[in-house]
């Protein structure tokens, strides 16, 4: 449940007159969610806020299907004056609300054997603080100090749910640990059901990640970015972010392995001979997935030429742009993968690499298997999409699919439904109807 706390851990001193002002701003804030809360439940004829009164409103707000919205659309009302933020802020409330409860509701159906997992159920209670924050807006109009509490609750949502994946992910191996099970395999209905369910809980954070830091850069409540509107940049340069991302990646490479393979980049625009490949895009979700190629591939690359490291074979990346998609094609000598196992880069959890610490205070090059699956989510947030192409003995090829038309990159979200919970809580695997292998014995 939501709590009040101080803004310091008990027993703390303050340092500075500052910590002061913010300790003290920090326990008004509170002091008016907790009128809000209260406002709210007497509005309701609630006395106190019990579970069965959080699940309720839950269940009320799951029945709303969410709104996905456009590159375009959030373009235009980040630009567009007239849509201010008290318009924004009656918007993003209810959205907000509508998110969180198709996540909760999906987050309750993942496995019971996730359940007892102690990251499991923290995830899920913060989920449900989240909510019930939110619900304290519900209705309220946007005066300055709605507004201004509603920054607050945003910020703390934020850095409520920023361990997410790495949580989840401790959930998960502990669960396959104690049940001895492989998640990479397709042979497993508990395998599929969590792939399902992890593939909707991320899509489902993006989504609220993108709401939240959308509306705080467009009014002025976390850094600006110079020519984006947002996070949103309307002339990405994708081959200075694919740069910024491989040097990110070598230097990761670098402290691993002492080498690193060099990069070539090349450009083809069929819309514009002579130009630059832009496109109307979130830099940072272009990053994130360039990034995670690249590590993969460097990976692969040095250990496929580990007798001759001063001479790896260069990493060539390809973009091209067309009138309706953006591609980039990264494409590594690093040996390949077996035809068997190319599906099985998108599976949570699957890696080739020692297991990696999930607190450590470096990012691995690689371990933890979450890398590409989650860049395949955020290509697939907008409508792109991310496929690999393998040449066992040779090297891979990876696409990247981007829309290029901003008014077609519409956000994908997941709709919570008895279906969809069926498929994360169906226990028998499917019956094949095809053969796999020979039966003749000789």
């Amino acid at each position: 449940m939501f709590t009040f706390r101080n803004i310091l851990p008990f027993g703390a001193k303050l340092k500075s007159s500052s910590q002061l002002v913010n300790k003290f701003s920090g326990l008004i804030f509170q002091s008016r969610l907790k009128w809000k809360y209260q406002h709210y439940f007497k509005m309701n004829n609630f006395c106190t806020q019990t579970e069965a009164n959080l699940q309720d409103k839950i269940s009320e707000y799951s029945e709303k299907v969410p709104v996905p919205i456009s590159i375009a659309q959030f373009l235009e009302r980040g630009r567009n004056s007239q849509f201010t933020e008290e318009e924004s802020y009656t918007h993003i409330v209810d959205e907000t609300l509508v998110r969180l409860a198709h996540l909760i509701k999906e987050l309750q159906c993942l496995p019971e054997e996730l359940h007892i997992e102690e990251n499991y159920q923290e995830i899920l209670d913060n989920y449900h603080r989240s909510f019930s924050a939110a619900m304290a807006f519900e209705n309220l109009p946007p005066d300055t100090n709605n507004l201004r509490d509603w920054t607050t609750v945003l910020k703390m949502g934020k850095e409520r749910h920023k361990d997410t994946v790495s949580s989840m992910a401790r959930a998960c191996m502990n669960m396959k640990t104690k049940y001895g099970i492989s998640l990479d395999t397709d042979d497993c209905a508990l395998t599929r059901s969590i792939q399902y369910g992890l593939d909707r809980l991320y899509m489902s954070r993006i989504s609220l990640n993108m709401l939240t830091d959308q509306h705080l850069m467009v009014y002025g409540h976390s850094s600006p970015v110079s020519n984006q509107v947002g996070v949103i940049n309307p002339s990405t340069d994708i081959e200075r972010v694919v740069r910024h991302a491989y040097q990110n990646a070598q230097f990761l490479c670098e402290q691993c392995y002492l080498s690193a393979p060099d990069i070539k980049i090349s450009s083809q625009n069929s819309t514009n001979q002579e130009g630059k490949v832009t496109v109307t895009q979130v830099p940072s979700h272009v990053y994130h997935m360039v990034f995670e190629v690249l590590k993969n591939a460097m990976q692969a690359t040095v250990d496929q030429h580990l007798d001759q490291s001063d001479v790896l074979p260069e990493i060539k990346v390809l973009i091209c742009q067309s009138d309706s998609d953006i591609t980039i094609r990264i494409s590594d000598l690093g040996g390949g993968i077996p035809r068997y196992r190319t599906d099985k880069i998108f599976k949570y959890l699957y890696t080739t690499a020692p297991r990696a610490s999930l607190t450590a205070e470096t990012v691995p090059l690689s371990g933890l298997g979450y890398g590409l699956p989650l860049a395949r989510l955020y290509a697939r947030y907008f409508q792109g999409e991310i496929r690999a192409a393998s040449y066992e003995g040779y090297g891979t090829d990876i696409y990247i699919y981007l829309q290029a038309l901003a008014g077609e990159a519409v956000e994908r979200l997941p709709v919570w439904s008895p279906a969809s919970s069926h498929r994360m809580t169906v226990r028998s695997s499917p019956v094949p109807d095809w053969t796999t292998n020979s039966g003749f014995n000789k």
